[in-house]
């Protein structure tokens, strides 16, 4: 095994594109732009700034982009269906860029406000349980929080999803492996009758790690490359020989007969031009169960950062067309980014609850696990329940049944070479 180094850090934030440094730093400007940051995207931090942007509303109330940012803030912070409305008033008529663009997704919310809620369940959720990583990818949109729970909080939790119905629970991060209480969580996950896959950078992964993960429904690999330069510039790791520690990762599940693996690559322009060189590697590997190609998603990257990554979705369709007919046996989906928007019902490492919408800054708090239950966060209107549909179950193989239908017993057959939606 190659020497890696053990690096674990809080990526840095706020991942999207910089900030204005010219503004006043404490300006209700210079708030607004840093509330994405693990200490500050919180129901304090929001509702102090939603209170200074009404009173500065109130001063002046053609502002549009003060209206702009109060309708932004009203959403985010734990929405009722009363601020949705307002929301939609504060938009009405907008010229700005993004005050339209958020108007569009108010529209949305407002279009399925009478579709119903209760009873609904959601039936797989994404855990940021761990907010440290040993890489800090290009465009990462997981919205790392600064706070950290303990293993009985982490399992709190996971008797509430249990005890709604909740089937499939994807741990994730940052990356749980550097989270020593993650294995119990998982035990504790499996014990109670939820399917488990673990989404990790593979970086750390020994025999004894892969040992204690016996019980997982799959374990997600990264791959996004053949050469290391684009594989360790895609990831931003500190270790020269990443690509190499990654094949290891997969050869170690591969003599360890662990046959549960799901690879994810990140197709962009980068590496569009690799993939079926990457399909080779991937599907040689007797632990591939899944293959899943993510159309990278620029939701928090850079406009420099977008142009030099973004990739049409037309083309990643037609390279992975012609994967899928060079191997017709094997389970490949494809995550269109157009189809991820709201599809993430996602725990950070705090508890708290998000979901996200595709442009940005469109993060939304939903409530938080370690006070609420799952009934009373299903209940808020930005929730799209269709679009959660669209998510790949965490068992490979498997398919979900209708939304509205039984709770899905994990025996549904999926053809080979499988399109999917978006899986977060």
């Amino acid at each position: 095994m190659s020497t890696r180094q053990h690096v674990e850090i809080l990526p840095p934030h706020p991942l999207r594109a910089g900030y204005d440094r010219a503004l006043e730093r404490g300006s209700i400007a210079d708030r607004f732009q840093r509330r994405l940051e693990p200490a500050n995207f919180n129901p304090g931090y929001l509702g102090d700034l939603t209170a200074r942007v009404e009173r500065a509303l109130r001063r002046d109330p053609s502002d549009e982009t003060m209206r702009w940012r109060l309708a932004f803030l009203l959403l985010q912070n734990n929405a009722t269906a009363a601020d949705v409305e307002r929301a939609g008033e504060l938009l009405d008529g907008a010229t700005l860029p993004q005050a339209r663009r958020l108007a569009r997704l108010v529209a949305g919310v407002r279009s399925r406000a009478g579709r119903p809620r209760a009873g609904r369940r959601v039936r797989r959720v994404n855990w940021s349980i761990n907010n440290r990583c040993p890489m800090s990818c290009q465009g990462c949109y997981n919205p790392f929080a600064a706070e950290q729970i303990d293993l009985a909080q982490a399992e709190l939790i996971v008797g509430k999803l249990a005890a709604h119905g909740t089937s499939d629970l994807v741990l994730a991060g940052g990356d749980p492996l550097l989270w020593p209480p993650v294995f119990d969580v998982v035990d504790r996950a499996v014990a109670a009758g939820l399917k488990v896959g673990l989404d990790t950078t593979g970086y750390t992964l020994t025999a004894e790690k892969l040992a204690r993960l016996h019980g997982l429904s799959s374990l997600r690999l990264p791959l996004d490359a053949v050469t290391r330069d684009v594989q360790r510039a895609f990831r931003r790791s500190p270790d020269d020989r990443l690509l190499d520690a990654l094949l290891e990762s997969l050869a170690l599940c591969d003599a360890e007969g662990f046959d549960r693996v799901r690879v994810h690559t990140v197709a962009s322009a980068a590496n569009l031009r690799q993939l079926p060189e990457i399909a080779e590697e991937v599907l040689s590997h007797p632990s591939v169960a899944q293959w899943v190609i993510f159309q990278w998603w620029g939701r928090r990257a850079s406009p420099d950062t977008v142009r030099r990554l973004g990739v049409e979705v037309e083309a990643v369709r037609e390279v992975v067309d012609g994967i899928r007919r060079d191997h017709p046996d094997r389970e490949i989906h494809l995550a269109e980014s157009g189809e991820r928007e709201l599809l993430n019902w996602m725990i950070q490492s705090s508890g708290q609850v998000v979901t996200f919408g595709s442009g940005a800054e469109e993060e939304f708090i939903l409530g938080n696990l370690l006070t609420d239950e799952v009934e009373e966060i299903l209940t808020h209107p930005i929730l799209d329940f269709e679009a959660m549909a669209r998510g790949i179950p965490v068992t490979p193989g498997t398919v979900f049944g209708p939304p509205d239908g039984p709770p899905d017993d994990g025996r549904g057959g999926a053809p080979g070479g499988a399109s999917a939606g978006a899986d977060g």
